[in-house]
């Protein structure tokens, strides 16, 4: 009964927030500081605008806007045997996005493989719609393990970016075209996953780009703004976006790390009034 009614407070506090309006929370009295957002206003391409004059608002003449995109290890990730067998499980029950059914495409050619691997994939198409509906239909369990790992391995590359090898052609050439530095310099507050690779540090100093690395890359961004020349762990500010869900708050947050805790109180606080307006709260 206690649980039930805490999430019953939860869920009449984001309620009230929602019909009243929603309050962008600049949370100062915490390390780092905290920008909190409501999902309505922090959530996918609705919040692309936004998030980019927040970004310039750290942003100084002379400086660098560098973000960074994350390259891992396929080999040392911990979660992969994990993720293939979901992988292959989701794809069983048509749990996996594959609007272009190019993931449909490469099962039946793994399926083909399996029971006949001396048919041509390209001439053989009626047999593998045959086969893919066999394996559809059969329950999950009395399939051949090793058939399920090769589904899964295949469907899990399909899916899942390791590198930026893996992405688009037109998100490679944005990055690469931009890149300043390769490092493992970590920054996020957590320890560093074993299977990090290494870390691309590409430059967007106008709005423009900022948007198209949102388009293109991730917005659930890290960023450093930095000197020119100057190591990333050397950062006037550093930037992270993520997505928090609590009894408290629920939806996007930004981050803000900075040595020059002053500085941002007097130059750059009054700067996100003037982006964000009166829908920001400052807690201090």
């Amino acid at each position: 009964m206690t649980e039930l009614l805490q999430i019953a407070k939860s869920k009449f506090k984001w309620a009230i927030r929602i019909a009243g309006g929603t309050t962008l929370k600049l949370v100062m009295n915490a390390s780092p500081y905290r920008l909190e957002q409501g999902c309505e206003l922090g959530f996918g391409p609705s919040a692309y605008d936004r998030m980019a004059e927040v970004i310039l608002a750290f942003h100084e003449q002379g400086q660098d806007i560098l973000f960074s995109y994350t390259n891992w290890d396929s080999e040392l990730d911990p979660h992969k045997a994990h993720m293939i067998e979901e992988a292959a499980r989701n794809f069983h029950s048509d749990a996996v996005s594959d609007p272009e059914l190019e993931i449909s495409q490469r099962v039946k050619e793994v399926l083909l493989n399996h029971y006949a691997p001396e048919r041509d994939p390209n001439h053989n198409s009626v047999l593998m719609d045959q086969l893919f509906a066999y394996f559809r239909e059969v329950p999950y369990d009395e399939l051949n393990e090793e058939l399920l790992q090769k589904i899964g391995s295949a469907v899990h590359s399909m899916q899942t970016v390791y590198t930026l090898e893996d992405c688009k052609e037109d998100t490679q050439a944005f990055v690469k075209s931009r890149l300043v530095d390769t490092n493992t310099t970590w920054l996020l507050p957590y320890e560093r996953p074993g299977y990090l690779k290494n870390i691309m540090w590409y430059r967007v100093n106008t709005k423009e780009e900022i948007l198209q690395s949102f388009e293109l890359n991730d917005w659930w961004f890290s960023c450093v703004i930095v000197n020119p020349h100057t190591p990333v762990g050397q950062y006037a500010f550093f930037l992270n976006y993520t997505e928090e869900h609590g009894e408290e708050r629920d939806g996007m947050v930004l981050y803000i790390s900075t040595n020059t805790p002053d500085y941002f109180k007097e130059s750059i606080v009054p700067r996100l009034k003037i982006v964000l307006g009166d829908s920001l709260e400052i807690v201090e």
